[in-house]
């Protein structure tokens, strides 16, 4: 891949509250259309690969057509619902994961209007 294409440009975006706060930004990374198009282009075709042979299970949900993190969760609540007409126990174990500090920034961003640059890593898939 190309190194500029391996560039993103961060930026902040205005959530809430006091425009004044810099608290209230979050910060979005900008990056090559070129190589976002390429991401989406690998992404599509591991997938279709993956359906096609079926290396997918039937429950996983969330990153694939025409399922998603409601549709697990409407499967989930509807086995359960027959668990339990028809008396059989059911054990499950709950993993929650709080997200809500993931898109916090870890450093602040300038608030001159430059923009820094920096290298990221090919990360999705």
């Amino acid at each position: 891949m190309p190194d500029d294409w391996c560039k993103a440009y961060a930026t902040a975006i205005y959530k809430k509250g006091a425009r004044q706060d810099p608290a209230n930004y979050r910060p979005v990374s900008l990056t090559n259309i070129c190589r976002k198009i390429l991401e989406n282009v690998i992404v599509s075709l591991t997938l279709c690969h993956l359906e096609q042979h079926k290396v997918l299970h039937d429950c996983q949900h969330g990153f694939r057509a025409k399922r998603s993190c409601e549709t697990q969760l409407l499967t989930l609540t509807h086995q359960l619902a027959q668990s339990l007409d028809k008396r059989i126990q059911t054990d499950m174990v709950l993993l929650v994961l709080d997200f809500s500090k993931a898109f916090e920034p870890h450093q602040r961003l300038p608030t001159n209007g430059s923009l820094p640059s920096y290298k990221t890593g090919l990360r999705r898939l």
